[in-house]
């Protein structure tokens, strides 16, 4: 994939990263990755003066929402089925910025994230290694949280293991009665696009996984396959559909 690169800093691990998932600088790209000294980060050079994006599992964000968990208000937790002895082994067919897959690997859950763009898949990797690195959550993350640069669709050929869960999280479709998604949520939408099936996509979950597949959907939007839905877990602005393995 082309994008412009910026190489602030010499960092021979992020360098390889690049160079594994095949990016190439090209001087009309919109978006660029700018190399610092210790982060990967993404930037839309066609709005000025904007922050740049980076995967930072280390961020006040996600501390927040791991130190004030309550499973009462968590929806994610419910449609997991999390229990004391009961800790699913979970697909994210798509990862996006990992935040729903570190969440779950927090909780406990073995978690897998496939992401197919090389750019986000570059992103979560920077993420990971410097997360793997880190003394408070290095131990754990490195035992529960995973990434695999493929294509989901492509998941019945992969040589893994058949999951509890997979879980899905499209890209919303846009609500003209709301502003618009959030800076990252446009930026991702830039780069994937949005031209996928995921009914299609949903059906071969269900082909893979074992115990059920979770669909992350915004409140106003109908499920991918309505007649199919086993049961919803609904919070204020989503809901988690949830669907039975054929």
């Amino acid at each position: 994939m082309n994008i412009y690169l910026i190489k602030k800093n010499t960092n021979t691990r992020i360098e390889k990263i690049i160079n594994d998932y095949n990016i190439r600088h090209n001087e009309n790209a919109s978006l660029s990755l700018i190399i610092n000294n210790n982060t990967l980060e993404l930037y839309n050079r066609s709005i000025f003066h904007k922050k740049t994006i980076k995967v930072d599992f280390l961020s006040k964000q996600n501390n927040y929402r791991c130190l004030k968990f309550k499973k009462k208000h968590e929806a994610l937790y419910k449609a997991l089925g999390i229990k004391k002895n009961y800790f699913p082994y979970v697909i994210d067919a798509t990862a996006g910025f990992g935040k729903d897959a570190f969440l779950m690997s927090f909780w406990g859950c073995y978690v897998i994230m496939i992401e197919r763009n090389p750019v986000i898949a570059a992103l979560l990797k920077d993420g990971l290694q410097r997360a793997y690195k880190n003394k408070n959550i290095g131990n754990w993350l490195k035992k529960r949280l995973h990434l695999i640069f493929c294509d989901s669709f492509k998941m019945l050929d992969m040589p893994i293991l058949k999951p509890d869960i997979i879980y899905l999280d499209p890209m919303y479709p846009l609500n003209k009665k709301k502003a618009l998604p959030k800076k990252n949520m446009q930026i991702l939408r830039n780069i994937i696009k949005n031209s996928d099936n995921y009914e299609n996509l949903l059906n071969i979950s269900r082909k893979f996984a074992k115990k059920r597949i979770i669909v992350k959907r915004p409140s106003y939007a109908k499920p991918l396959l309505e007649n199919k839905v086993k049961f919803s877990i609904n919070n204020k602005n989503n809901r988690f559909d949830i669907y039975l393995p054929f």
